[in-house]
C-alpha cells in the first residue's frame, strides 16, 4: 500500500471532523441591552379583587372573590349546583374581562338572623353536631369540625370542586376557608362555641385541598405547620392597619401561640417564594385613609414587607380615589406582585443549520413571582413587519423571585432567511386567552403584548 493510500483515511477523517466543527461554529447576530421603562400598573394575576357577586368593569381588578356557600352548592347530597354558583358570581362575565377567581368555602357566616350555612341533609346526618350561637359576631350555626360525618362530606365536596375547577385557568387561588366564622379559622368561644380544633384536625381539611389543587394555589389565614411544609400561601384580611398588620408579620417571622386553642404555630418567613401573599384592606378604616399623604408611606411599606400579590374584595373601586390618593393607588398597584421584563437579548445561529439560539436575561422588579409557568412567545419579523417564524417555550416563571434570571432557548426550524433586517419579539402568553397578555417593563417598541427585544441584519 502506498503512503498516499495510507494517509487517505486520515485525511477523510480530518475533513469530516472539520465539517462537524464547522457546523458547530456560532455566528453571532445581535447582543442588545434593553432599558427598563416604567412599571406597568396592572397585569394578570396581580392587583385588586372585586366581590364576585357585584360584577363591574374595572381596569384595576385582576380577581373576583367567590364565596362558596355549601347549602347552595350541594342542596342534596352528591348533587352539585355549579350553575347557581357560577351565575351568582358572574363567572362568564369575569372571564370575558380576563378576570380570574379566588374562591373560599364558607361554612358559617354570622348574620343578624338565626340561620345555617351548611345543607340541611348534612345537619341531619351529623345529628345536629355543632353549636347554635348568638354572640358579638351575630347569629348562626358553628358545625362540629371534629365530627367524622362532616369531615367525610367535606372531603367529597372538595373533590367535586377539584373535578370542576382544578384545571380551569380562570380559577387562580383558594383561600382555605372550610373552618370557622367566614371561613377565617377562628370561632367566638364567648358565644358558647367549643374551641377551634388543633392541627391534628385542621390538617385533615388542608389535605382535602392538597389532594386536588396545587399547593401554590392555596392560602391560609395564618401560619400553620402544614403550610410551612407544603409551601402554601397566606392572606391577611386586616391589611394596612399598622398594629394588626405588624402582628401578622410577626407571626410569619417568629411563629406565635394561637389565641384559639393555645397551640404553638410555626413561622413561615419565606412562604411568598412558593405561594402568594394576599388579603384585603381592613374595614376599620375607609379605603381612602390608606392612601392619604400621612398614611401612604406606611401602606406601601407594609405591602413590600408582605410581598403582596392581591388585595380585596375590600379595596378601592377605580375612580373613587382622585388626586394624590389616586396616584398613590396606582403606585401601590404597580409595586405589588411580579413585574417582568427582558434586560438583555443575545441571538446567534450555527453555520449551515436552520437552528437558531437565543439567551434572554429577564428581571423581576416586583415583590413576588408570577406563581405560574406561563409560556414565553417568540416571533421573528422581517423589516416589513411580516412574521417569518414564531414559537413558544416554557420557562420556570414561578421560580423567578425579584432579581435577574437567564434562560437559553432554541428557535427550531427557522430555515434559511434572505438577507435583510429582522427583529425578535417576545411576550408572555396568558393561558386564559392563549395569546400574549402580560405587560412587560421594557422601554422598546411593542405590538399589543409583544415587545421588540432586538433588531439585527443578515
Amino acid at each position: 500500500m502506498t503512503r498516499a493510500r495510507k494517509l487517505l483515511p486520515l485525511l477523510l477523517l480530518g475533513l469530516a471532523l472539520g465539517a462537524v466543527a464547522l457546523l458547530r461554529v456560532r455566528i453571532p447576530l445581535v447582543s442588545a441591552e434593553i432599558p427598563a421603562g416604567p412599571k406597568p400598573v396592572t397585569n394578570p394575576m396581580k392587583g385588586l379583587v372585586a366581590w364576585g357577586e357585584n360584577y363591574r368593569q374595572d381596569p384595576y381588578v385582576a380577581f373576583a372573590y367567590v364565596p362558596v356557600y355549601w347549602n347552595e352548592l350541594e342542596p342534596r347530597q352528591g348533587e352539585y349546583d355549579f350553575a347557581a354558583l357560577e351565575e351568582r358570581c358572574h363567572f362568564a362575565q369575569w372571564r370575558a374581562d380576563g378576570v380570574r377567581l379566588i374562591l373560599r368555602l364558607v361554612p358559617d357566616t354570622p348574620t343578624g338572623e338565626s340561620h345555617m350555612d351548611i345543607p340541611g341533609w348534612l345537619y341531619d346526618a351529623m345529628g345536629g353536631a355543632g353549636t347554635w350561637y348568638d354572640g358579638d359576631y351575630g347569629k348562626g350555626f358553628s358545625p362540629d369540625y371534629e365530627n367524622p360525618v362532616f369531615r367525610q362530606a367535606h372531603r367529597e365536596l372538595i373533590q367535586a370542586l377539584g373535578d370542576r375547577y382544578a384545571d380551569d385557568p380562570q380559577v387562580a387561588f383558594w383561600e382555605l376557608g372550610s373552618l370557622g366564622h367566614w371561613g377565617e379559622w377562628h370561632v367566638d368561644t364567648g358565644a358558647g362555641i367549643q374551641p377551634f380544633p388543633t392541627q391534628a384536625v385542621t390538617d385533615v381539611y388542608v389535605q382535602d385541598y392538597l389532594a386536588v389543587f396545587r399547593p401554590e394555589q392555596l392560602l391560609l389565614r395564618r401560619p400553620y405547620t402544614i403550610g410551612q411544609e407544603q409551601g402554601l400561601g397566606l392572606y391577611n384580611d386586616s391589611f394596612g392597619l399598622p398594629d394588626s398588620h405588624t402582628q401578622w408579620l410577626s407571626w410569619i417571622a417568629d411563629g406565635y401561640q394561637s389565641d384559639q386553642n393555645g397551640e404553638w404555630l410555626p413561622a413561615m418567613p419565606d412562604f411568598w417564594q412558593r405561594a402568594p401573599s394576599g388579603g384585603e384592606f381592613s374595614p376599620r378604616e375607609e379605603d381612602g385613609w390608606y392612601f392619604t399623604g400621612e398614611q401612604f408611606a406606611t401602606t406601601l411599606e407594609l405591602l413590600r414587607q408582605s410581598h403582596t400579590t392581591f388585595l380585596g374584595p375590600n379595596a378601592p373601586v377605580y375612580g373613587e380615589l382622585t388626586g394624590a390618593q389616586g396616584e398613590n393607588l396606582r403606585t401601590l398597584l404597580a409595586e405589588m406582585g411580579y413585574t417582568l421584563g427582558v434586560r438583555r437579548c443575545t441571538l446567534w445561529r450555527t453555520v449551515f443549520s436552520s437552528v437558531w439560539q437565543a439567551e434572554l436575561t429577564w428581571e423581576n422588579t416586583g415583590l413576588a413571582p408570577l406563581y405560574a409557568d406561563w409560556p414565553i412567545a417568540l416571533e421573528l419579523r422581517a423589516e416589513s413587519g411580516q412574521t417569518v417564524w414564531s414559537g413558544q417555550i416554557r420557562a420556570p416563571l414561578s421560580d423567578w423571585e425579584p432579581g435577574s434570571h437567564t434562560i437559553r432557548l432554541t428557535l427550531d426550524d427557522v430555515g434559511t432567511l434572505p438577507p435583510g433586517l429582522y427583529s425578535l419579539w417576545v411576550g408572555i402568553v396568558d393561558p386564559l386567552t392563549g395569546q400574549p397578555g402580560v405587560a412587560l417593563q421594557m422601554d422598546v417598541p411593542r405590538d399589543a403584548f409583544l415587545y421588540c427585544a432586538a433588531s439585527f441584519s443578515l
